[in-house]
């Protein structure tokens, strides 16, 4: 009963990820910058995390933290978000969303079934079987359905760009897909180390923030908040509060990680994602343009059920 409740809170946080995402891209076409947008949402999540922390629990980030832990647990988990999301910014437009998923994935697979393996972090050990290995291929082979066919998904900056720079970033998108479970793990560390949930998550935000503060002043010297469009018109407020489902995902992470592991956490998320991704579409949902949902998509949720299926229950 208590697998049944975790996996059906793991669908509905894997459920926020597109709507935050269709937010912070509605944010970005204002700022013209997607670190800009970033940055919002990670300042609305601390400066809420902190004021639900002083309320409930000011302990998680005063007094009960142990900085006996190292440096990593605290830093760690936000370097991990951060470091996905501007490697998200470069592969899709060097790779296109296509083949920049399919990779990320691969890398998520890969590095969960790691840490499951071997109980990096002080995740429960979970030993790799062939079912569980199974289960992760039909999982990439799910998202692959899912992402939509062109006749040409890799993009070149110019005509002479050479195969090897494809090859090169493939990796760095493998590579970067380690990331995701990384932090999860490190957060969930993190949480021993304050002692609290909230505590853990706030400080988690609080350092991507500062460290999206640095990269936005190093490109672009200045921080910029836009609060008007092109028209001079304001812009809507619900585009702001991207950073709020941020707290339900980065929060939902720490909880599940040693419930479910880390290979099962990213594939409830993922099926989760696909849901409301296809929802987002079908009804055109935050002003983006509709696409029904056809068979591929039909068909890499039951994948992504039958994945869950030899991971979990096989």
């Amino acid at each position: 009963m208590q697998i049944t409740l975790y996996l059906i809170i793991g669908i509905i946080i894997g459920m926020f990820f597109p709507i935050q995402a269709s937010i912070s891209a509605r944010l970005s076409s204002y700022s013209k910058t997607p670190l800009t947008a970033s940055l919002i949402a990670f300042s609305l999540g601390t400066v809420i995390l902190l004021i639900i922390n002083l309320i409930v629990d000011p302990a998680g980030i005063t007094v009960g933290i142990d900085f006996s832990y190292p440096l990593y647990v605290f830093i760690g988990g936000a370097i991990a978000g951060v470091g996905f999301n501007v490697a998200n910014i470069i592969l899709f437009s060097k790779l296109g969303a296509s083949v920049t998923t399919i990779v990320t994935v691969t890398g998520q697979m890969i590095v969960g079934i790691l840490i499951d393996h071997f109980g990096w972090f002080g995740v429960p050990s979970n030993p790799i079987t062939i079912t569980r290995a199974i289960g992760a291929i039909i999982m990439i082979l799910a998202i692959s359905l899912v992402q939509p066919k062109k006749k040409k998904d890799l993009t070149t900056t110019s005509e002479g760009e050479k195969k090897d720079n494809k090859i090169t970033l493939i990796i760095l998108g493998v590579l970067s897909g380690f990331l995701p479970p990384l932090q999860t793990a490190i957060n969930g560390k993190l949480r021993v180390a304050t002692g609290s949930l909230l505590g853990a998550t706030f400080i988690s935000f609080f350092v991507g923030t500062i460290i999206l503060i640095i990269l936005i002043l190093i490109t672009q010297r200045h921080l910029a908040f836009p609060l008007y469009d092109a028209q001079k018109n304001r812009i809507p407020i619900w585009t702001y509060i991207g950073g709020i489902f941020g707290i339900f995902i980065v929060t939902g992470n720490i909880v599940l990680l040693p419930a479910l592991g880390s290979v099962l956490t990213t594939m409830i998320f993922l099926f989760g994602q696909m849901i409301m991704a296809s929802t987002i579409d079908q009804f055109g949902m935050f002003n983006l343009q509709k696409r029904k949902i056809d068979s591929r998509r039909i068909a890499a949720l039951v994948l992504t059920i039958i994945g869950i299926m030899f991971v979990k229950f096989l």
